[in-house]
């Protein structure tokens, strides 16, 4: 486990002024591995990067190895967990912070269709926290959707592409709706222009298209899939549908949710084998139930039961995912057969990549958004910016009960 030599005793956490100086750690970047590298963090970048030993600035907060250091984790699909919503003004502050122990530095919360009121002041509201996980914009899923595949919500919360719902969407954001899940079926062609002039990455999801309705999708820049494999025609010989189109066109990069219920082991290393220039994209889609006890609780007028990993609805289908993103990594490292810089980049620069934003990776230069793991690819420390903003000290607990309990 990575042990912390030396650190100021005026702060529990540094401060952006406190240079970090990682020696003897193993770095994660671009899928690989580099053995044995000395790493300076100050003033909230990366500013050495070293084979060899350097010296520690004064009052530098030192952590030696072993321990793997990685570009910080970025969830780009969460409804919430911990008891926090995305949907529930003043939350997405809370979940800033709780994202911080899996590793994660960035995230885009994740709204849902709603009625118009509730989704425009869900948008107005998405506002983190100074000491959380940075917000890189936000993930709308929906409500252009197809009632056919509902996933776990109303099919009467999905409509027609409304200009106008969209532009007031736009608006009220309290951050740049980075991307959008559509089912493209029910777009035209102009419109697909038309949204990717607003400079949003458009995702295939909740979507009964056919296999040459996904297909002129992605001919028409549909760049991404949501959660894929779900809310969506399964694949059959005679008519492939979307999943077969996904499967085809290997440049798509596609979300991958890996708690084993979502996705089977060989369905999650058929997609990843067919991936060529496209990247998997490790999600959560956890949502705010994820991490509470067992038991029965409602989300987005919903009832939800909570059992272990498994959220469902009492109809039995699944409804979100109680993962965390540094599960995901460790289980790519065990299902799919993945190195674990492979893993890494999946759950890092994969995500960022995909939503339009530089990948970064660690080198010097970059913003110190980082990730320290132990050697079993559990994180110890996060970074945000060059601060610590989180250490491992234990277990933590969920922020509400079942409903019913005391």
């Amino acid at each position: 486990m990575p042990r912390v030599a030396r650190e100021p005793r005026a702060a529990h956490h540094p401060s952006m002024s406190t240079p970090i100086h990682f020696r003897h750690i193993d770095l994660a970047c671009g899928g690989r591995i580099l053995s044995d590298r000395h790493v300076l963090v100050a003033n909230g970048v990366v500013t050495t990067v070293s084979p060899t030993p350097i010296e520690s600035p004064s009052a530098a907060l030192v952590v030696d190895g072993p321990g793997i250091l990685a570009q910080g984790f970025v969830d780009t699909h969460t409804h919430g967990r911990s008891g926090f919503d995305v949907m529930r003004p003043g939350d997405v502050a809370l979940l800033s912070l709780d994202l911080l122990s899996q590793g994660v530095t960035g995230f885009l919360p994740t709204v849902v269709a709603a009625p118009p009121i509730d989704l425009l002041a869900a948008l107005a509201s998405v506002q983190g926290d100074p000491g959380g996980a940075r917000i890189l914009g936000i993930h709308a899923e929906g409500p252009f959707l197809s009632p056919d595949q509902p996933g776990m919500f109303p099919p009467d919360a999905f409509r027609d592409y409304d200009p106008a719902l969209w532009c007031d969407m736009q608006a009220t954001a309290a951050a740049p709706i980075r991307l959008m899940t559509v089912a493209a079926e029910r777009l035209t062609p102009s419109q697909i222009d038309a949204l990717h002039a607003d400079a949003v990455t458009l995702s295939l999801g909740h979507t009964n298209a056919t296999y040459e309705q996904a297909s002129a999708a992605f001919d028409a820049g549909i760049t991404r899939v949501t959660h894929a494999y779900n809310a969506m025609p399964g694949f059959h010989h005679r008519a492939p549908g979307a999943v077969g189109a996904l499967l085809v066109r290997g440049e798509i990069d596609a979300e991958l949710i890996l708690d084993g219920l979502h996705v089977s082991r060989a369905a999650a290393r058929l997609l990843a084998t067919t991936r060529t220039a496209g990247r998997v994209v490790l999600v959560s889609d956890s949502v705010p139930p994820a991490a509470c006890p067992p038991g029965d609780y409602t989300w987005a007028a919903r009832h939800l039961r909570v059992l272990g990993d498994s959220i469902r609805l009492p109809t039995g289908r699944l409804a979100g995912s109680a993962l965390t993103l540094d599960d995901a990594v460790r289980r790519a490292v065990a299902w799919l057969g993945v190195d674990p810089a492979v893993a890494l980049f999946m759950a890092s620069e994969a995500p960022r990549a995909s939503i339009g934003l530089d990948p970064d990776g660690l080198r010097t230069g970059a913003v110190a958004d980082l990730v320290l793991l132990d050697l079993h690819l559990h994180p110890r420390m996060t970074l945000v910016g060059g601060v610590v903003r989180w250490r491992w000290t234990g277990p933590k607990h969920c922020a509400i009960a079942p409903s019913g309990a005391d």
